[in-house]
């Protein structure tokens, strides 16, 4: 149904009611003809507003056969890798990019200037409205996904596995006092808390900067003094973790620990039987020189004499014992002190704290342990980060990448053969960009509102949500 057809009906129903209200003349009714005085003034009213609309959206530019306009910001998404595939693929249509920024963008959007807009944000309220005004409906597709995982080495180390967003900023941001994680407002174990993560050369940067320290500009003096500037992903990995060889030494430590409680156990065994046979060697040799004092009979100093010799064997026997007993317990001794000492160093990486992008973590998701986060609003506590709960926008650290345009953009065909490539290849130009895909479902779901298999979901804003906004269908489409 147009414009035309619902403003004809709304006419129609509103002549009758008109009609039967008329015929009411009686002067007891007459609270009954204000009301419905009312109702004819706003009635009035609301077809006034739309024919104004109609004019407004009469007189909005036409737009160029064979173009597509999109403006935004375009430099860091998608769209720039989806032009050039489209490109050299199909010559339907010349795409034109801008990259003007998300507000530029919206307003070009709403004023018909422009077919598409790449945000990382949903369109606002006013800006919503504004579009309403000239008869845009606005249809938003979400392209990937993009999220911010702040891990520590244990979810043990420090007690705790949830962070609120107010803490996370808190954790970071410059001139935080906060160097132990039984501080306030974080309240958890006894822990030195050390901070790092990428520099500003690595996008994760900018979008932590942006999105959880509200940096419209991100540089290293948003964040604290000590932050642990990483040279590399992989650097503030081993920030968290520390370097392989003294995770595989420590990990190492407790069958050290016990080969060396045996060694020093056979040492001592070995040395309280040197000793005996020491003590023995002396008793015989004192026990042969008395029988030989006592001239005692020749069989006796035989006797005598056996004894000793047995001593003396018995102590070589025992210095034998006793010099590899301690030559083992020493080898073991010294690897016990390398992986003791690599423990040590291992442990003192307890209570550090990194950010990375979700694509990075998933690859040591063995290695790191995500903090899981609660929303600002308090509404949902401790979200874990997931493909699912990241391209839904249900993770607080997550940004949803995407593609708003209106209805009457959507009806043209150039448009339609863009965005049908553009999410047809959106899941492996996302992997390319080490972005988060979006499920199967997803993507379908969308191709079929270009194919007209399922009618677009209009969206609008709610009036008041601070979570990034879910389509849903307008009760008041405007064209």
């Amino acid at each position: 149904m147009n414009r035309r057809t619902r403003l004809t009906g709304g006419l129609a129903a509103a002549a009758i009611s008109l009609t039967l209200l008329a015929a009411c003349s009686d002067p007891s009714h007459d609270a009954t003809d204000k009301v419905s005085q009312g109702q004819a003034d706003d009635f009035r009213a609301e077809q006034a507003r739309l024919r104004d609309i109609d004019k407004a959206y009469a007189a909005l530019p036409q737009r160029p056969s064979g173009v597509v306009d999109i403006d935004g910001t375009t430099a860091d998404s998608l769209t720039r890798r989806a032009v050039d595939s489209y490109e050299a693929t199909s010559n339907a249509a010349e795409v034109r990019v801008g990259d003007n920024g998300d507000d530029q963008a919206y307003q070009e959007l709403c004023a018909g200037q422009i077919d598409l807009v790449d945000s990382s944000r949903p369109i606002s309220r006013a800006e919503w409205e504004a579009c309403q005004a000239v008869g845009l409906d606005v249809v938003q597709f979400q392209v990937a996904a993009e999220a911010i995982v702040v891990a520590i080495k244990s979810e043990t180390d420090v007690g705790a596995d949830c962070l609120s967003t107010d803490q996370v900023r808190d954790l970071y941001r410059a001139g935080s006092p906060l160097t132990n994680w039984s501080q306030e407002p974080l309240g958890y174990d006894d822990v030195p808390l050390k901070v790092g993560g990428p520099n500003p050369d690595n996008s994760g940067f900018a979008f932590f900067g942006r999105y959880v320290l509200g940096a419209p500009e991100p540089s290293r003096v948003d964040l604290r003094s000590d932050y642990y500037l990483a040279s590399s992903d992989e650097a503030a990995r081993l920030f968290v973790v520390g370097k392989p060889w003294m995770q595989v030494k420590a990990a190492r430590f407790d069958d050290a620990a016990r080969l060396r409680a045996q060694a020093d156990q056979a040492l001592q065994d070995a040395r309280q039987e040197m000793q005996a046979a020491r003590d023995e060697l002396a008793i015989a040799l004192e026990e042969r020189a008395k029988g030989i004092r006592d001239k005692r009979s020749a069989a006796d100093k035989a006797k005598d004499q056996a004894r000793v010799d047995a001593a003396f064997e018995r102590r070589t026997k025992a210095r034998i014992r006793l010099n590899a007993a301690l030559d083992r317990y020493t080898k073991i001794n010294h690897r016990y002190s390398g992986i003791n000492l690599a423990r040590h160093r291992f442990l003192a990486y307890r209570g550090h704290v990194a950010y990375f992008r979700f694509s990075y973590y998933e690859l040591f998701e063995d290695q790191l342990r995500p903090f899981e986060i609660t929303r600002p609003d308090g509404r949902v506590n401790c979200i874990f980060p997931s493909q699912r709960t990241i391209t839904s926008g249900e993770y607080p650290l997550a940004r949803q990448l995407l593609i708003t345009t209106t209805t009457r953009s959507l009806a043209r065909s150039e448009v339609q053969d863009f965005l049908k490539h553009y999410l047809s290849s959106a899941q492996d130009l996302a992997q390319q960009a080490r972005l988060v895909a979006l499920p199967n479902d997803t993507v379908n779901n969308e191709l079929k509102w270009l194919t007209g298999e399922q009618a677009p979901v209009l969206y609008a804003p709610d009036n008041t949500s601070t979570a990034p906004a879910q389509p849903v269908q307008s009760e008041n489409p405007a064209r």
